[in-house]
């Protein structure tokens, strides 16, 4: 007997300590703004390499031989994995080129559509600093492949020049001040001469690519002369973003000759590319059920658009005669059905010679709107599909390697043949899209790029789907993905289904308390329900936190449905209307046809109790029975207790402090601290 009452004293002093800790973090949270916030997760490297650790594969100066010039790499031409939007840069042209991410969303109005983005993130997509948030340091690092610049007659070296594009933050992180992004030039004794730099001064725009070009010392025209980018940042994770894009070195000739070469340093290139992914083919979803959508297809089918620039400055487009501006393209799709008996794949090509009735200005985007569609296919589901895929290759072919003539026909292209020698600008002039009807609605286009979070036990996230259908459906499972970022700990939340927002406990149609799982390369989760929920029309889909651990979900920056987002942590809904991009959170519904899937059954149950800090009165989970409320010193606390809905309503009147909550719930005892401020 001595024995447990010394360790049921140890055990409430260690509560008391705990609860004092416990308090401390939650004023600290409480006093912080909440709101839905931007967070690092680590990212996923593609899965075309097989390192096992940090570029053991990598191509170095030894591996690759020097190169002629012209050096062009827009970083369209690259390894890319089944996810359009994951990649580095080619091995051939670079090396140690795992560090840097291609990707074509974190740049705002890029050149050209992909772009190479410089973070803290090292090759296998983990910080460079794991341990500590605030090192800063050199982080990653872009070297070219060795280049001849000793082949340069010492005629032409006067005309030879670097350009690049680059931007600051884009859709990324913001850099702080102080944060720098440098380039390099490798002199003939082999040392490492920073030529150029750009600090975040403060007056950066985001949404602009600015060009910079330079000129090269007679130091630099050697056999293996190389370029480095490098950033100085932080190196916990995907913090203080640059974007680079468009790098060139010319080979010193002067453009069209003959006749009349053009003066030096010129800003032009024969080159028509597109410069952002084609938009969704499902009106404000990239994904639809398939059977909401054989409904109304043509309501529920939009016109993808994508965005084309125009790299050349002296002329309105690929042509002299002023009357040709518009150009052809084609669409091709692979479109593969899955019924319930097996599937089948069908290929369809599509082509247009059509015009824009717009002039292409130099570097000014301009929005081309694809017409030709699989209208047929589209408006024309077999009822027995339970699952359609439509894989679009667009191709824009605007002649940029039509060789120029110089006797002002009709076919005179603008490609000098001699200063883009080896140069095929034709490689950023395609794009692919993939879209899917299923039996679930994504916003999303399946690749996190981010996270986002809500802060602080209690607080809630709703985000709103819109049936495409006017007839109540069942909702039978939502898939998400949590992934990792630094804490694997294991957490729980309260997923909830709202069908509104108005604070009202009507408000929720489906409340569960559940560990979440955490995945890896986009990997999604399913988490089906306990019972099958009726909805119709608006409704939301969130979770609540049951601790202050931190619980990024998933966040594709390609789209936006922000507008989309809500969080709660006093009562009110607020619409986020600071963070850009889409949860990668999904509704499923029942299938045509379908039995509803069994009931789960539930997990070990974990401890709930909401809201907190509270007035004195919260809620705990339905089954909890011997519940009991004492203060600090051990005194208990008159309750009352009553059911509310599918949980338990328990009433104190108490004064501002700490107390610990104790209930059995039949198989499990479980604590919790409450503070009421």
């Amino acid at each position: 007997m001595r024995n447990y009452l010394l360790t049921i004293k140890a055990q409430r002093r260690a509560e008391v300590f705990s609860v004092g800790r416990i308090l401390f973090l939650i004023l600290t949270v409480q006093a912080a703004y909440c709101q839905i916030e931007l967070a690092p997760i680590w990212r996923t490297p593609p899965p075309n390499t097989s390192f096992k650790k940090e570029m053991p594969n990598a191509r170095t100066s030894a591996a690759l031989t020097p190169m002629l010039l012209p050096f062009w790499d827009d970083f369209s031409l690259n390894k890319f994995d089944g996810q359009r939007n994951t990649a580095y840069p080619n091995d051939t042209l670079w090396e140690y080129s795992q560090r840097v991410w291609v990707n074509d969303h974190m740049g705002i109005n890029p050149p050209s559509i992909y772009v190479a983005t410089f973070d803290g993130y090292d090759s296998l997509g983990k910080p460079y600093a794991k341990n500590d948030i605030l090192a800063k340091g050199f982080a990653d690092r872009l070297t070219s492949r060795p280049l001849r610049m000793d082949l340069v007659a010492q005629a032409n070296r006067k005309n030879v020049f670097m350009s690049f594009f680059y931007q600051y933050q884009g859709n990324g992180e913001p850099p702080d001040q102080g944060d720098v992004l440098y380039l390099y030039f490798k002199d003939k004794d082999g040392i490492w001469n920073e030529v150029w730099r750009k600090e975040n001064d403060g007056t950066l725009d985001k949404t602009k690519f600015d060009t910079v070009r330079l000129k090269f010392d007679d130091k630099y025209f050697h056999p293996k002369f190389q370029f480095r980018f490098q950033n100085f940042g932080r190196l916990s994770g995907p913090y203080d973003t640059w974007n680079v894009d468009y790098v060139y070195v010319s080979n010193g000739s002067l453009l069209y000759q003959p006749p009349t070469p053009i003066e030096l340093p010129y800003k032009d290139f024969p080159d028509r590319a597109i410069s952002a992914s084609a938009s969704s083919l499902f009106v404000d979803f990239q994904s639809i059920p398939v059977k909401h959508f054989q409904l109304s297809p043509a309501s529920l089918t939009q016109k993808p658009h994508f965005t084309i620039t125009n790299r050349r400055k002296d002329q309105i487009f690929n042509r002299q005669n002023p009357s040709s501006q518009g150009f052809g393209y084609s669409s091709s799709v692979k479109i593969t059905r899955t019924v319930f008996n097996g599937s089948n794949i069908q290929n369809i090509q599509l082509t247009s010679n059509e015009k824009t009735d717009k002039i292409l200005f130099y570097n000014e985007p301009l929005v081309f709107e694809v017409t030709s569609l699989p209208t047929t296919e589209l408006n024309s589901i077999d009822t027995a599909v339970r699952k359609m895929v439509f894989d679009f290759k667009f191709s824009i072919v605007p002649g940029d390697n039509t060789p120029k003539k110089f006797d002002g026909s009709q076919d005179d292209g603008d490609f000098d043949t001699v200063a883009y020698k080896r140069i095929d600008f034709r490689r950023n002039d395609t794009t692919r899209a993939t879209y899917i009807l299923d039996d679930y609605y994504a916003y999303d286009d399946g690749t996190a790029e981010y996270g986002a979070r809500i802060n602080g036990i209690g607080t809630q996230l709703a985000y709103e789907f819109n049936l495409k259908t006017p007839d109540p459906d069942i909702l039978i499972a939502f898939d998400y993905y949590f992934p990792p970022f630094g804490d694997e700990s294991t957490q729980s939340v309260q997923f909830h289904v709202l069908g509104a927002l108005t604070g009202q406990e009507t408000d929720y149609l489906y409340r569960r308390n559940t560990q979440i799982k955490r995945s890896t390369n986009n990997v999604f989760v399913r988490e089906n329900l306990a019972s099958p929920v009726t909805v119709q029309g608006k409704f939301y889909i969130g979770w609540r936190l049951l601790s202050n651990a931190l619980i990024p979900v998933g966040l594709d920056r390609s789209f936006d449905s922000g507008s989309k987002m809500f969080f709660n942590s006093s009562g009110d809904w607020i619409q986020n209307k600071d963070l850009k991009g889409s949860l990668m959170i999904r509704p499923v519904f029942i299938r045509k046809g379908q039995a509803p899937p069994p009931v789960a059954v539930a997990d070990e149950p974990v401890a709930a109790l909401y809201p907190n800090p509270n007035t004195g009165i919260f809620y705990l989970p339905i089954a909890a029975e011997q519940i009991s409320i004492v203060d600090v010193t051990g005194r208990p606390v008159s309750t009352s207790v009553e059911e509310d809905q599918e949980q338990k309503k328990v009433s104190a009147d108490i004064p501002m402090g700490i107390y610990v909550v104790r209930y059995f719930d039949g198989k499990w005892r479980s604590t919790k601290m409450l503070v009421k401020p």
